[in-house]
Parts: C-alpha cells; structure tokens; sequence
C-alpha cells in the first residue's frame, strides 16, 4: 500500500484543521509553527471547579482572611486554639485522679502498684525525653560525650535506691577529684602519678607493672589519700569502707574495681584524671530555682530507676 510523502502531508494540513491560540511564529514551506488550544479533560475542569466552591464555602464558615484587629470568625465560629485548649482540658481532667493518686502514695508503694508504676513511667518518660537526654542520652543509654553517667546499668556514684535517685534530680550533685600532680596544683610527681595509674590498673585486674603498682598501693593509702574517698579496697563510696567504717554515700567516689568508667578506662586516661582531677555537675531540678515540680520529679524518678533495676545501695 503507497503511503503519502511526508512533504506532502505537510502541504495538505491546512491550518484551519485544528483550533490554536493564534499565535503563530513562522510559516517556514508553508507549515506554520501555532500554538494549538486544546480542551482540558472535562473531569480535571469539574475536579478544578470544586476546589473553588470548597474554598468559597470554606472562607465563610471558617476562619480565613486576616484584618487590621484579628481575622474573620467564620459563620462556624470555629477555632483551633479553642479546640486545643478543650482537648487539653479534657487529658487534664482524665488525669486528675492518677496524678492524685501519684502524689499522694509513696515511691515504693507506687512501684508495686503496677497501674500506678506504668503511669508514673509514662509521664517520666517525656519529662526524662526533654530534661535529661541532652547530657544521659535517649533512654539513658549515654550520650557521645564522656562525663555523663549511663543509667541502663546497675552501676552508680550516688545510690540506685528510688530515695538516692530522687535525691539526685531534687537536688542535684556536684563531683570532684582533685588534681594530684604538682604542676596541676597536687602534691605528686610525674612517677608518683604513673604508679597509682599502674595501681588502680591492677584493682580491676588488668595488665600492669607489678613493681609500679606497689608503689602505688602505698601512695593510695597514704601520701595521695585515695581510699579515703575510694576506700580501702577501691570500690567506691558506696560499696566500701575506711578502717571498717561505711563511706558517706553523697562523696560519689566511682568503683575502681570493675570496668565501668565516667571519663574512659585506657591508660592515658587514668593517668590525667589522676594528674588533672575531674568536675561533674548534676543540677538541681527541684526546689524554688528548679524546673520540675515535684510530680515530675516523683514521676521521672520512677522512670530512671526502672532502666538500670534500682540498686540496694
């Protein structure tokens, strides 16, 4: 079958064929260049209408249009910041009763109340998300920087009990060691400060030079002073004792015979907090300064104790 030429399909399309805008631009060999105007699907212009009628509508029964004092009401009189506020009013109502109840039992007595527990846990859980996370992490679990307590352990400087713990946030606590080295304002030398490194190596079992830390188990009895805040066996101020006698826990000195270490546990590391000494802050949350009240502090007490398991001590 002889199909027409190209050219020549060109030739027999007369402009008038198709319906254009009217614009044109050329007629190069007879085919101008136009621009044609095609309908819109009639769906799309009804679909397009309806926005319109629905935006017409809208702005009278809602508010929509700005003023000078304010803004249209609408014919609803409908607002969101009224909504809100009944929505709020309403939560607050539903947890009247349990915040009652939260304040007026006791921290142990809520902790066997397993209703009570999961709804402290709930409520400490957002206090904790946007209180404390900055320095303890998501859920406790530790934040990048070093210096900052992990609480998903079982492992504490100042008590793990729902009373030590609330004592904490109440009103919080305010650690220091002391620099040891002469140059850092200490008593110490250079190799002084290498042998209680080698020593306190040794309390957790690991690799050291056995003469250094000999040396160094003199020095933390005696000219460094080290067990009077460590104990005598280095477990920390709340596993251990000076001469038989229990350390006060609010000291926050750490164990030194497990691997669990606040600013890190390599050698050099050790070795500068020894020489340097080390500062922590925890602020206080309670009180006429503080930022929670005391059910917050009740209701996030619960909620940190619950991630490391509490602690006798």
């Amino acid at each position: 079958m002889a199909t027409q030429p190209r050219d020549q399909k060109k030739q027999d399309q007369q402009p008038g064929d198709v319906s254009t805008t009217g614009h044109q631009w050329d007629n190069d060999e007879g085919y101008p260049l136009q621009e044609y105007n095609n309908p819109l699907p009639k769906w799309w212009l009804y679909t397009f209408y309806a926005t319109i009628v629905y935006a017409i509508v809208y702005w009278v029964l809602y508010p929509a249009w700005p003023l000078a004092n304010g803004f249209t009401k609408g014919l609803l009189a409908s607002s969101m910041y009224q909504e809100l506020a009944q929505e709020e009013a309403a939560a607050k109502a539903t947890r009247q009763p349990l915040e009652k109840q939260l304040a007026d039992l006791s921290l142990e007595e809520i902790a066997r109340n397993n209703n009570m527990l999961q709804f402290a846990m709930s409520s400490g859980k957002a206090v904790f998300g946007d209180n404390c996370a900055p320095c303890h992490g998501t859920g406790g679990v530790g934040a990048q920087a070093k210096g900052f307590p992990i609480l998903v352990d079982d492992d504490w400087l100042y008590g793990g009990t729902l009373a030590a713990i609330q004592e904490s946030i109440t009103n919080g606590r305010n650690g220091q060691m002391p620099a040891h080295l002469q140059t850092a304002g200490g008593n110490l030398s250079v190799e002084q400060v290498n042998d209680l490194t080698q020593f306190v190596l040794s309390l957790s079992q690991r690799a050291n030079d056995s003469v250094s830390a000999q040396r160094g188990r003199l020095l933390f009895s005696g000219e460094a002073s080290c067990h009077s805040c460590h104990g005598d066996h280095g477990k920390g101020s709340l596993l251990d004792t000076v001469g038989g006698q229990p350390l006060d826990h609010g000291i926050g000195a750490p164990n030194l015979t497990d691997k669990i270490w606040l600013h890190g546990g390599d050698v050099e590391t050790i070795r500068t907090s020894i020489a340097k000494g080390r500062s922590g802050q925890m602020p206080a949350w309670g009180g006429p300064g503080g930022r929670l009240s005391p059910l917050d502090i009740k209701a996030v007490t619960l909620y940190v104790h619950t991630l490391g398991g509490g602690q006798k001590k």
